[in-house]
């Protein structure tokens, strides 16, 4: 295991790194451009434990003294969509010494970067029709807002809007058989992930209640350590299960299987079927 750095020492040499998206405008990024480290890249289908996974790997890379980028936050914070990053070239952004995070769709256009195809990996993934539940209640509920300060944000939170109001309107089987397809072609364009050997597959089931090995796993895969007593700091900040559920909060529910609780036994089957290739591909049978 390499040297432990102190929360405030980062990787050398972060310097502002500005691309042009379209003809949309700039985004900036803080990217490390020197040092000894590869890249590596945190992975998460939407819905499935993506943000608590996020948040434990900034919290390590931080104590690691390696610098994160969130590419997928970045663009949503300023009003763009999932197609502006999976479509921008962000060669210049994408760089040894940097963990690459914030992912909930397949980043498409990182396979373009030796660096990604080479690089350290690790993925999570949840019961499609669990994660399909969540994403209704987001949807309906919850889910954050992009920036509505730039024209492209004020355009991209009435979709958001939008969306909501549709969620309202539906009732929940009708809104995961409606969604089931869409959600099946984000699981299956990860297959490659899944076969990778330099990628650490994490199942949503087998960690929402064991998080601290959870963060141990992903430290040993990283080849990074944490200082005495940090790990239990980091559990008090994402140890989060609710004494109740309440469908207006972020974390709202975390038991697997709550789609048996909020969906008829015919949505189920159907669900099954529609999304048969990806519950065969990740073991939901």
């Amino acid at each position: 295991m390499q040297e432990v750095k102190s929360l405030d020492e980062t990787t050398s040499d972060v310097v502002p790194v500005t691309i042009a998206i379209g003809d949309k405008g700039n985004l900036t990024f803080q990217v490390a451009r020197s040092g000894d480290r590869g890249a590596c890249f945190c992975l998460g289908v939407r819905k499935s434990g993506s943000t608590m996974l996020h948040k434990i790997v900034h919290f390590l890379a931080r104590h690691n003294g390696v610098n994160a980028v969130d590419v997928p936050g970045t663009f949503f914070k300023n009003g763009f969509n999932v197609s502006d990053w999976v479509n921008a070239d962000l060669s210049e952004v994408v760089r040894p010494n940097n963990v690459y995070l914030g992912f909930r769709s397949f980043p498409v256009n990182f396979t373009n970067y030796e660096i990604f195809r080479g690089g350290q990996k690790i993925f999570m993934f949840r019961d499609p029709r669990d994660a399909l539940v969540s994403q209704y209640f987001s949807d309906a509920y919850s889910h954050s807002l992009p920036s509505a300060k730039t024209e492209t944000g004020a355009k991209a939170s009435e979709e958001f809007l939008k969306k909501r109001a549709d969620a309202l309107a539906t009732d929940i089987d009708a809104y995961v058989l409606k969604h089931a397809r869409n959600f099946q072609n984000t699981l299956l364009a990860f297959k490659d992930v899944l076969e990778d050997p330099t990628c650490l597959t994490l199942r949503y089931e087998d960690y929402i209640f064991q998080k601290k090995r959870l963060i141990h796993k992903i430290l040993k895969h990283f080849d990074w350590s944490l200082p005495p007593g940090k790990v239990e700091a980091l559990l008090g900040q994402i140890d989060a299960v609710p004494n109740a559920e309440d469908k207006t909060k972020f974390v709202r529910r975390v038991i697997p299987g709550d789609h048996r609780n909020k969906l008829q036994p015919e949505t189920i089957r159907r669900l099954n079927n529609q999304m048969r290739d990806a519950m065969a591909l990740y073991d939901y049978y």
